[in-house]
C-alpha cells in the first residue's frame, strides 16, 4: 500500500475520539486486550525495517562475538500514547548508527545514536528526537533488541527511557550457519 495514500486517508478522516482510539490500540500498547505495564508508557509504536531496506551489519554477524557497525532505518507506525503525554506523535522515521560486540545470540557494549523524525496525524513533521543507545549487558536470542534500548536525549520525549523488540526475518540457525549481513524485522518500541 502506498504510504502517501494511507496518510491522506488518515488526515481526511480526522482524529479518532479517545474511546475509538483506545479500542483500536494494539495489544502491546496497553489497550483493552492487554492491561498492564505498557499503560504507563509515554508512547508505544510498531517498528519495522522499511521494505527492501534491512539493517546492515559490517562485518557480518556470526556465531562468535565481534565488533560490528550497524546502520539503517526504521519506520515507527501506529504510535499511541497510553499515558496521554504524547498524543501528537503518530509515526516516525528513524536513522540509526551503532557499534556493538555482536553475535547471533548476544550483544555487548552497544553504543549508538538514532535520530527520529516525528510525524503527526496529518502526516506532517512535528519534531525531531535524538536517542542514545547504550547496552552493557548480554542479550540472548534477539540481540537486535539492544539497539532499541537507551534514552531520548533531545526533542519530543526527552528524558524517556526506551526499550523494544525486533523479531528478525531470519532464524537463529540461519545466522549461526551462514552469518547475517542484513536484518529485516518488525516489533515494537516503547518510550517511558
Amino acid at each position: 500500500m502506498n504510504l502517501a495514500w494511507i496518510i491522506a486517508v488518515a488526515a481526511a478522516a480526522g482524529p479518532l475520539s479517545a474511546d475509538a482510539a483506545h479500542s483500536l490500540s494494539p495489544p502491546w500498547a496497553g489497550g483493552p486486550r492487554s492491561p498492564g505495564a505498557a499503560s504507563s508508557a509515554a508512547l508505544v509504536c510498531a517498528v519495522a525495517t522499511p521494505p527492501g531496506r534491512p539493517l546492515a551489519f559490517d562485518p557480518w554477524v556470526g556465531l562468535t562475538p565481534r565488533r560490528v557497525a550497524v546502520r539503517g532505518h526504521l519506520q515507527l507506525t501506529g504510535c499511541t500514547s497510553p499515558d496521554g503525554s504524547a498524543p501528537g506523535l503518530r509515526s516516525g522515521w528513524v536513522a540509526l548508527r551503532a557499534t556493538a560486540e555482536l553475535s547471533c545470540t548476544s550483544a555487548h557494549r552497544v553504543r549508538g545514536r538514532a535520530v527520529i523524525t516525528w510525524f503527526g496525524w496529518d502526516g506532517r513533521p512535528v519534531g525531531t528526537s535524538t536517542l542514545r543507545s547504550q547496552g552493557d549487558h548480554l542479550a540472548t536470542q534477539r540481540p537486535a533488541d539492544t539497539l532499541l534500548a537507551g534514552a531520548v536525549t533531545s526533542g519530543p520525549l526527552k528524558g524517556e527511557q526506551t526499550r523494544g523488540d525486533i523479531t528478525p526475518g531470519t532464524g537463529l540457525l540461519s545466522c549461526a550457519t551462514k552469518g547475517m549481513q542484513r536484518l529485516p524485522g518488525a516489533g515494537y518500541l516503547t518510550f517511558g
